[in-house]
């Protein structure tokens, strides 16, 4: 997992979390899990998410004999903290 911060002025950071493109599809409650711990630690710090968001980054390709266009297999979490 890859996570960096900007300020962004007025007591507030946007940090960004990108998992690992293992080929595979997403384990969005993996993924999650290490938001919400980073949320808590920055809570205990007088900091709350104030906006959410998710970009994808990479997308599988159809594959044989699988129905629709595939799946997820890399993208960013993008969270908006700001001061309590």
């Amino acid at each position: 997992m890859i996570q960096s911060e900007r300020e962004a002025g007025d007591g507030q950071t946007i940090v960004v979390y990108q998992g690992d493109d293992t080929g595979t599809e997403i384990d969005a409650g993996a993924l999650m899990d290490v938001v919400a711990a980073d949320a808590a630690e920055r809570d205990r710090r007088g900091r709350r998410i104030a906006a959410m968001t998710s970009i994808p980054q990479r997308h599988s390709g159809a594959y044989l004999g699988r129905e629709g266009s595939g799946y997820e297999t890399k993208t960013a979490i993008i969270v908006v903290y700001a001061a309590t």
